[in-house]
């Protein structure tokens, strides 16, 4: 059963791209809130888009911010 979750892509940077790919199907699971926490608790750069009532929002963690 697929999971349901508000989010709609993850964008994880990481000298490994495995290590990248995998952080950032564990984030897809998690969802925008859990996610969001996670990130800045791990110090990842990471852009988040989710669903919301009023169209899609965005999340950069702090760690991501050099890269905008």
């Amino acid at each position: 059963m697929p999971t349901k979750h508000d989010l709609v892509s993850v964008t994880v940077l990481h000298p490994s791209a495995m290590t990248a790919d995998g952080l950032a199907t564990a984030l897809t699971v998690m969802g925008m809130d859990k996610a969001q926490a996670y990130a800045q608790e791990h110090d990842l750069p990471v852009y988040l888009i989710a669903k919301s009532k009023d169209g899609l929002i965005t999340y950069s963690s702090p760690a991501f911010k050099p890269y905008l």
